[in-house]
């Protein structure tokens, strides 16, 4: 059964139990494709991160890119079967990213310093001019985007003063794969919210979308 199959029959059962309308069987339906979508990606990351010994660094990325697109917004793949795979490339990338990087990450605390501050006003600057970034499938009124905006400014300011805690209150021997791991994975997130962002992640969709197709050619080749 897929998801989709799976949502609607949950809604339906729960809406004849609740006695809900078509519109809130709808939305529940809804609620529920996005709750299962979601914790199945989530679990499939992590499980494979830590198979491939990359969940500290996988962890940090998610956080930091998670926690901040709730406000910021961003790309959405038209498919959950390409969200799903583009997710699990770009953070088990990111992870394996930071670990390969995390030998050579040794600088000194007046470069580090000057590195995140730049990172902090680029981000911001980012933030004032796109955020909340906006997809066709899911607008947002006038409010909400200002919401959103002060949101993002906000997040911005929490994710600097984190990142210089962990920078400036311990050894970079014990902070050094979180401090990496969250600039890779924050100055991602903020390039996805400019034009040029979205039209690289389109174009990762459209790559997924053809080695979809070309695997379900495949398949069915063999299966012939």
């Amino acid at each position: 059964m897929s998801i989709p199959e799976l949502s609607y029959s949950l809604a339906n059962y729960f809406g004849k139990e609740l006695q809900l309308d078509e519109d809130k069987t709808d939305i529940l339906r809804y609620g529920f494709e996005v709750i299962i979508g979601e914790s199945i990606k989530i679990i499939a990351i992590f499980i494979i991160a830590f198979l491939f010994g990359l969940m500290p660094y996988a962890l940090v990325s998610f956080l930091t890119v998670g926690t901040y697109r709730l406000f910021s917004g961003g790309y959405h793949s038209k498919t959950y079967g390409r969200c799903f795979i583009n997710s699990m490339v770009l953070f088990l990338g990111m992870g394996k990213l930071t670990q390969l990087l995390l030998p050579y990450f040794k600088p000194q605390m007046p470069l580090l310093l000057g590195f995140v501050v730049i990172i902090f006003v680029w981000s911001l600057w980012i933030a004032f001019k796109w955020a909340p970034a906006e997809t066709p499938n899911k607008p947002l009124s006038q409010a909400e985007k200002v919401k959103q905006k002060k949101l993002s400014f906000i997040w911005v300011l929490f994710w600097f003063a984190v990142t210089c805690y962990f920078s400036f209150g311990y050894p970079l021997e014990k902070t050094g794969f979180i401090i990496l791991g969250t600039l890779i994975a924050h100055i991602f997130q903020i390039f996805s919210l400019t034009p040029l962002g979205f039209k690289v992640m389109s174009l990762l969709d459209t790559l997924t979308e053809i080695i979809i197709i070309k695997m379900n050619n495949k398949r069915r080749e063999n299966h012939v």
